[in-house]
């Protein structure tokens, strides 16, 4: 079956939706979903989660 070329992709692998997938908690994350697998997530998280790209770039605003 073909993957409609209009449906919106997401993670850092470009990927349309599928299986488990986290939101990052930054409202700001221009990526927002993520699938499990490709952050190196096994299952949920408890708490507030934020994805690789938002997490150094709170580290280094942090520096400031």
């Amino acid at each position: 079956m073909p993957i409609d070329p209009n449906e919106p992709t997401y993670c850092t692998c470009g990927r349309v939706s599928f299986g488990e997938m986290i939101g990052c908690d930054n409202p700001e994350c221009p990526i927002e979903w993520f699938h499990f697998e490709c952050v190196g997530l096994s299952g949920p998280v408890k708490g507030k989660w934020y994805c690789p790209e938002c997490s150094a770039k709170m580290k280094k605003d942090k520096k400031k």
